[in-house]
């Protein structure tokens, strides 16, 4: 079996920016991580390869973007089986049932997520990990799964983006979340409650943060997307918890201890199934800003952004529509 690939310049630039966080995953978590990503990548080039082989018999370059992302996007517990499982389901339903590279409306790689969150929920949210922090160095680098000492046994966990703050006594400070070093104990309600990692790519906000920028300065992010995720998101995150300080999380703490970095540089911004009018992909990052805030403040589901980049889109196409339409009457 011989693979071709489509070249594809831009595709390769953001597997680049992805590299800092991956191998930030790996110190967090262990080579088990790194198993994932190369496991979730060679399905997703198998699987496309199966359905162009009679046709142009090359597979895009953007598989390479799908499968790495959902690879991070995963809890590092998940077996490896889920992992070809939800790669498979993606680049399926998420790409080639639509027609292929530029066809899809939806992102493959939050189809896949969605996929095992919604068929495999307790591996994908109630089965955690610790992960390794600065003074454990080498962390994951030596351990295939990284395993702290101590009896965790007795100790709640929980990520940071779901520890329910209003709560805490104490809490990782803003500093250790922007590094990504949030492994400890804290106390919420007298209860001890040990917070780690969620999915494996996101722990870091200064690995994903270096990726995003590498990603604005090669102009392959848009900007206008990732302003308008990120302005908003603040904002409306602060507003929320001026009104409910008891439900919402503060919008810094909110911003750097969820998926919130990764989804607003590479997930938001992914040029296939984002708006083309200017004015569209403020309004569409902005939408889906919104509803990130509200389904992880107020909803039972822990995948906010999954479910939010999802829906925004859904409404694409039709904020495309709607502006093009308005320009029209405007310039008539």
């Amino acid at each position: 079996m011989k693979i071709q690939f489509q070249k594809q310049t831009i595709m390769r630039h953001v597997v680049l920016a992805l590299l800092p966080a991956g191998i930030g995953s790996v110190y967090f978590f262990g080579w088990v991580t790194a198993a994932m990503v190369l496991l979730s990548m060679s399905t997703c080039i198998v699987v496309e390869w199966l359905f162009v082989r009679r046709t142009t018999g090359k597979v895009s370059e953007a598989v390479l973007v799908t499968g790495m992302l959902l690879g991070l996007i995963l809890p590092p517990t998940l077996p490896l089986w889920m992992v070809v499982a939800g790669a498979a389901f993606a680049i399926t339903f998420g790409k080639m049932a639509f027609g292929g590279f530029g066809a899809n409306i939806f992102n493959p790689a939050m189809v896949g997520r969605a996929f095992l969150y919604i068929t495999f929920p307790v591996y994908m949210t109630n089965r955690w990990i610790p992960a390794a922090d600065f003074s454990q160095f080498p962390g994951g680098f030596i351990a295939w799964r990284f395993m702290p000492a101590g009896d965790l046994a007795a100790i709640t966990a929980a990520t940071a983006s779901h520890a329910g703050m209003a709560a805490m006594s104490s809490a990782p400070g803003l500093l250790k979340l922007f590094l990504g070093n949030i492994n400890g104990q804290y106390e919420a309600l007298g209860e001890m409650i040990r917070i780690g990692g969620g999915s494996a790519g996101e722990t870091s906000a200064l690995l994903l943060i270096l990726g995003g920028v590498y990603l604005l300065i090669k102009r392959i992010a848009n900007w206008r997307l990732v302003t308008g995720f990120f302005v908003m998101y603040v904002s409306f995150q602060a507003i929320l918890f001026l009104v409910a300080p008891e439900s919402v999380l503060p919008p810094l703490y909110a911003f750097l201890s969820g998926g919130a970095v990764l989804g607003g540089f590479f997930m938001v911004t992914d040029p296939v199934s984002a708006p083309k009018t200017k004015t569209a992909q403020f309004l569409y990052a902005m939408l889906i800003a919104v509803f990130t805030v509200l389904i992880r403040s107020f909803s039972l589901f822990a995948g906010g952004l999954m479910f939010s980049i999802l829906l925004g889109n859904m409404f694409a196409s039709i904020l495309d529509v709607a502006v093009r339409g308005r320009q029209k009457g405007t310039a008539k």
